[in-house]
């Protein structure tokens, strides 16, 4: 009879560890996914950040994965602009680190090539956009790419507009965005082949470095500082609006500085980007001013300059730890309880 009820309660044992193993997620981890800001929109996490998925079917071949972080222009198709007319150039730089963490969450795998400076942000692309609506994009398909036309400036452009997955998808990085971006662009006397769009897209690089600017007001990688903070660095300098984009690490509840957008009419003159659609970034309005952005404006924006360790293989070891302290205790019970 003590063997039968010892068997049963094994069984019920076994049960109990096949259920904790099936379920990662802790009732902190659903509350720590689902951050809000007083209504505001919350920075996207690394869950959600959104891939490359163009509704082109030219892109779907190349499993891009994540390679182009504009697509968060793509989230909602409804506003999408139908014909080719835009209003605004948006030139987006971004922060390598933040990039690179987030694919090394998704895919502990992923290689990643940081440039060599510390302090060095990085072209991600120059946006013909109208304002208040998303796109417009691959504005004309009987344009090609064709890479002999960057060969003065390849050099550069293998310096100042990386694919961070490393060189061998060098050469898919800028056709995807001459052939979604800069066909739209060409508009534009000043930008109708490929190599004034690029050439563009590296004077504001020089004119305009990120790192620079931060380093008037003391905002250097290691920090933490709020968006406004942030914002009222460029501003102070540029004396236009940018729109500053965050990831946020739902886990940890850490949000990560991740772009920063400027913008230009089709003088290519710096303006404001009031107005202009750029993903979950929203005009918030604070007592003395505003921030386009999709960051907690009331939590502290970190400015990595170092990948961050895998936490979350850590968090799915703690896990265990609760499940199997009970298990340890319910065998002892059971050892007890059959004597």
């Amino acid at each position: 009879m003590q063997r039968k009820r010892f068997l049963t309660l094994l069984i019920i044992v076994l049960y109990s560890i096949v259920w904790a193993k099936s379920t990662p997620l802790s009732q902190d981890d659903l509350a720590n996914s689902d951050e809000s800001n007083n209504g505001e929109k919350a920075a996207q996490s690394f869950e959600d950040f959104p891939h490359d998925d163009d509704d082109d079917d030219d892109d779907a071949d190349h499993n891009s994965n994540d390679r182009d972080i504009d697509s968060d222009l793509d989230d909602e198709d409804h506003l999408r602009v139908q014909d080719h007319n835009w209003d605004v150039l948006i030139f987006t730089q971004q922060w390598p680190v933040t990039t690179c963490y987030h694919w090394r969450e998704n895919n502990p795998n992923q290689e990643c090539e940081l440039p060599q400076k510390k302090e060095f942000w990085t072209i991600h692309g120059i946006w013909p956009t109208k304002l208040g609506q998303l796109g417009p994009d691959f504005c004309n398909r009987t344009v090609n790419f064709n890479i002999t036309q960057l060969d003065g400036i390849e050099q550069q452009l293998q310096t100042f507009w990386p694919d961070l997955k490393g060189p061998s998808s060098q050469e898919w990085l800028w056709e995807h965005e001459w052939l979604k971006h800069g066909t739209c662009a060409m508009a534009l006397t000043e930008l109708d082949n490929e190599l004034k769009y690029f050439d563009q897209g590296l004077a504001w690089r020089e004119e305009y470095v990120m790192s620079r600017i931060l380093d008037l007001s003391d905002i250097h990688p290691d920090s933490n500082n709020t968006v406004v903070a942030i914002n009222n660095a460029i501003v102070k300098v540029l004396h236009k609006q940018p729109s500053i984009h965050c990831l946020f690490d739902g886990k940890h509840e850490i949000s990560y500085l991740s772009e920063i957008r400027i913008c230009f009419n089709k003088s290519l003159e710096l303006i404001d980007c009031d107005g202009v659609k750029m993903g979950d970034a929203r005009p918030i309005h604070y007592p003395s001013g505003s921030v386009i952005t999709n960051c907690h404006i009331g939590s502290p924006v970190h400015y990595p300059s170092l990948l961050p360790p895998l936490l979350r293989k850590e968090n799915n070891s703690k896990t265990w730890k609760f499940p199997l302290v009970n298990v340890y205790k319910l065998l002892q019970f059971l050892m007890w309880f059959t004597l």
